[in-house]
């Protein structure tokens, strides 16, 4: 309860000041998804500084700054375990997702976490052999927060077939059909998302490895991310953002239009569903 109720006390005192998001992320020189994270309580705690900086601008009354300063001490103590540490590039990667202008993305053998459904993600992290699933469900599903910032970014992603066809654990019809549902509903639901399916049958000889482009307004430098089996690695260099951004270009015009990947989606639950056994679902 600690770890939701400073979330929205915060968000609460900064309504009552008249601040947006943006507001309060100049004014402690981060990004804007640094400061949802906080009132979603989707990150584990709250750095001293910053909580002081943000109840100095709140204005709030000195019982008000106490009661969420032994809030946010208590939170830090009580912290859940967050799992695995992730790769500092990886880290870096999904602090800055929130605060790009733009987010063009591939991916040709699985799902991207901002996309994922929670039975793909469970299953996922049955897979790895993960048994505290809870920070690591919280943690995965605040990814979704890009959609949900108040100026979100454009973002636009094309899935090779294969990453609806090779689930965790093996391609189980019902997380199939749970995978591509919730894949309409986010197209349906965000108008920011632009979604395109690169079938087996596109004209295109060769597919890159998964790789994600941040671009971003202002003088803050674009960045590439690039992951494979051995490393990930994250790069601002012109030449090797430039290379991503033609790489996908190429693909998002060998894939389906929105509509048509829509149309597959939906094809791809039906078929589905046509050759689903009662075994299927034990």
């Amino acid at each position: 309860m600690r770890l939701f109720q400073l979330g929205r006390e915060l968000r609460k005192a900064r309504v009552g000041a008249g601040l947006t998001q943006h507001d309060v992320a100049r004014a402690l020189g981060c990004g804007q998804g640094k400061i949802q994270k906080i009132e979603d309580s989707t990150t584990e705690s709250v750095a001293t500084g910053d909580l002081a900086a943000m109840l100095d601008l709140y204005q709030v009354t000195a019982e008000d700054r106490a009661r969420l300063t032994a809030l946010a001490a208590e939170r830090r103590r009580r912290r859940p375990d967050a799992g695995p540490k992730q790769p500092a590039d990886f880290e870096r990667l999904i602090e800055a997702e929130a605060d790009a202008v733009e987010i063009l993305a591939w991916h040709h053998e699985r799902i991207p976490g901002p996309l994922q459904s929670e039975h793909y993600m469970l299953k996922q992290f049955a897979l790895e052999g993960e048994e505290n699933v809870v920070p690591l469900l919280r943690r995965r599903l605040s990814r979704a927060m890009v959609f949900t910032v108040e100026d979100p970014p454009r973002y636009r992603v094309v899935l090779s077939e294969s990453s609806l066809h090779r689930m965790p654990g093996g391609r189980a019809p019902a997380v199939v059909v749970d995978q591509a549902e919730h894949l309409l509903r986010l197209s349906d639901t965000y108008d920011r998302l632009t979604l395109q399916i690169l079938t087996f049958e596109a004209d295109i000889a060769f597919v890159e490895t998964d790789f994600t482009v941040l671009h971003f307004a202002g003088k803050q430098d674009d960045f590439a991310y690039q992951e494979n089996l051995i490393n990930t690695s994250a790069s601002t260099a012109q030449k090797v953002v430039a290379k991503c951004r033609d790489n996908w270009h190429k693909l998002h015009r060998a894939a389906l239009d929105p509509d048509d990947s829509k149309k597959f989606l939906e094809q791809l639950i039906a078929d589905t569903r046509a050759t689903w056994t009662w075994s299927d679902n034990e």
